[in-house]
């Protein structure tokens, strides 16, 4: 009996000693700092704990593109808040969240990423028509490729302007 009391004790007292090491501890003041881009997009400093949470789950790209786009909206903080609402809107309970759209509208601005690069890989893109290839991209997904290569294999001078017309002019060409 008094074996397993001291065995008791030596355990309490490894714990006591293990939760005062201040290398384990995890406090307010220990916790790391949200990056100062989503930061200034927070209005109530009070929900910093919910984006420190959501860094936790690894979604730290995921905000960081999100304040990206805030930035060209009209109002940056206030549609950061909402992209990022966790919780579902009452009487919509069975839709999905706010957060959980913004996860598949980052899922789908990336893949448009991806696409508009290899497009420009593909064919000379001038400098003020990006956004041409991003809606293309963003319009036609993968079809957007393909019309890049039968543009750099047709078009041998204007591979750009019969990729625009081949991608914006017609719209019956939208790839599934």
């Amino acid at each position: 009996m008094a074996e397993r009391i001291g065995s008791t004790l030596k355990s309490l007292e490894f714990y006591r000693n293990k939760a005062s090491d201040s290398s384990s501890v995890t406090s307010i003041e220990g916790e790391q700092d949200l990056p100062r881009e989503i930061d200034d997009l927070i209005d109530n400093k009070m929900y910093r704990r919910k984006f420190r949470a959501l860094i936790r789950r690894g979604h730290l790209q995921d905000l960081l593109d999100l304040a990206e786009v805030a930035g060209g909206k009209d109002k940056p903080s206030h549609w950061f808040a909402r992209a990022t609402r966790t919780t579902p809107v009452p009487g919509n309970e069975s839709k999905p969240t706010f957060w959980e759209r913004s996860l598949r509208f980052l899922a789908k601005l990336r893949k448009v990423r991806r696409i508009a690069q290899e497009v420009g890989q593909r064919i000379k893109v001038p400098a003020d028509s990006v956004n041409a290839v991003f809606k293309a991209a963003w319009k036609h997904n993968e079809g957007a490729v393909r019309m890049a290569v039968t543009a750099a294999e047709t078009g041998k001078k204007h591979p750009f302007g019969l990729f625009c017309t081949l991608a914006l002019k017609k719209l019956d060409t939208q790839a599934v």
